[in-house]
């Protein structure tokens, strides 16, 4: 069984005032799988945001140091988006956070190796479900919050195409 969910979504200020110029949700991350934590809240705060967009990529991409989907799925910072022209954000921070390996193996098998080593092999669809989850629990916070306001042509340009990503690799297929 995985479990992944922010567990106190905020904006950066945590004063639990609205922030609309605050492109990324924050909060602790619970990440387990059969019991075993891999993530705690304990560890600190998350970009939920970009580690929404970062777990969707790993849907139909594998998370590899040699072929990273990102610096960390988990990262401590990921304030700055940037449309390079490709179909994806890019996400850019600090090089704090949290990190899994995550690969595709036969037979509809993701397999999560932790940072020291622990592997758990789970079933794509229930990882795909956990991703969803996660993905939605951040999105709602962003739908209850104030309307986001960019600062200059940049912001507005890379918070577009991150809008972008998170709408077609979440509603994407459902293989």
């Amino acid at each position: 069984m995985i479990t992944l969910l922010p567990t106190r979504l905020h904006w950066i200020s945590d004063d639990g005032i609205d922030d609309p110029n605050d492109l990324c949700a924050h909060s602790p991350v619970h990440f387990a799988i059969d019991g075993e934590t891999l993530v705690s809240p304990e560890d600190g705060d998350v970009t939920v945001s970009a580690a929404a967009i970062f777990l969707l990529r790993t849907l139909d991409q594998e998370h590899t140091q040699e072929n990273p989907v990102a610096g960390q799925l988990f990262p401590c910072c990921g304030f700055s988006m940037y449309d390079t022209g490709g179909e994806d954000v890019e996400i850019s921070g600090c090089p704090n956070g949290s990190d899994v390996i995550v690969t595709h193996e036969r037979n509809s098998v993701v397999r999560i190796t932790s940072a020291s080593g622990k592997f758990y092999s789970v079933a794509a669809h229930e990882w795909r479900r956990a991703i969803h989850q996660f993905s939605d629990a951040v999105r709602e916070f962003y739908d209850r919050s104030g309307q986001n306001v960019p600062t200059d042509e940049v912001e507005t340009k890379g918070y577009a195409k991150f809008r972008s990503e998170w709408d077609r690799r979440r509603n994407g297929p459902s293989v």
